[in-house]
């Protein structure tokens, strides 16, 4: 859907560019898992390319070439145990992340309006329980 923007009422924006930052940050980590799935990514990445250098590491060495003596074997292992800390660490990330979604009880969807019955229903409550909570709840005594 095409339209064309009015400008700005107020004019130039006073609000800093720190804040904005900020601010886009939140609503980026707040909804969506993706930063934590990057770093999962990021991880099997650099897992990937380091396991890559011990294997060139590992050839060179058998070929006798020794042109980065203690260097390539020391930055390819710390390349090999930072991508496996950060596979990890997106691992934990994607836990508390489901947790945390599951603890601030959001609705599945929210129903603004219905069309086509003859009354609202009894009663429309803001926040829905998921379909097995509402049956676990019954059962409760």
């Amino acid at each position: 859907v095409e339209y064309e923007r009015a400008a700005r009422f107020a004019g130039e924006t006073k609000y800093p560019f720190r804040k904005m930052l900020l601010l886009a940050n939140n609503a980026i980590t707040s909804f969506s898992h993706v930063p934590l799935q990057l770093a999962t990514y990021t991880g099997f990445i650099l897992a990937g390319i380091s396991a890559l250098g011990i294997v060139v590491t590992i050839v060179l060495r058998l070929w006798g070439q020794d042109a980065l003596s203690g260097q390539a074997t020391t930055l390819v292992s710390v390349l090999f145990l930072g991508g496996i800390q950060l596979i990890f660490l997106g691992i934990i990330g994607e836990y508390l992340g489901r947790i945390y979604d599951e603890v601030k009880n959001r609705p599945l969807y929210i129903i603004a309006d219905a069309y086509g019955f003859e009354a609202p229903p009894e009663s429309t409550p803001a926040r829905r329980l998921r379909p097995d909570a509402a049956e676990q709840a019954a059962e409760s005594p």
